[in-house]
């Protein structure tokens, strides 16, 4: 489970939902011995195998206890040559236009 800013069908904003909003003791789900597909050889059990859930959503008290840091801001100059390198880092295809600043905690 992700929060809705994130695009469930951008792996990059999945990736990092996980990676930055889940605490695996608190936001990883094991549901054992529940109705599977019989063609999972993976599972021990014909029909039946192991389910896991993840939530990747933002935390709000109860579930943490601290406050989120101050907002980042980035120097002008390192952005801009960041912005001229896209390509070179493998991201070419990113586009800055559909980036939902929410994502990065600071706006673009």
């Amino acid at each position: 489970v992700v929060d809705e800013t994130i695009n469930i069908r951008d792996p990059r904003q999945v990736v990092w939902a996980i990676s930055s909003k889940v605490d695996p003791v608190r936001d990883v789900f094991i549901l054992p011995n529940t109705p599977f597909d019989s063609l999972d050889f993976a599972s021990e059990k014909i029909g039946l195998g192991g389910r896991m859930g993840i939530d990747a959503t933002t935390k709000i008290p109860p579930e943490t206890e601290h406050e989120w840091g101050a907002t980042l801001e980035s120097d002008g100059d390192v952005a801009a040559m960041v912005d001229r390198r896209w390509a070179e880092y493998g991201l070419g295809d990113l586009d800055l236009k559909d980036v939902d600043p929410n994502l990065f905690g600071y706006d673009m």
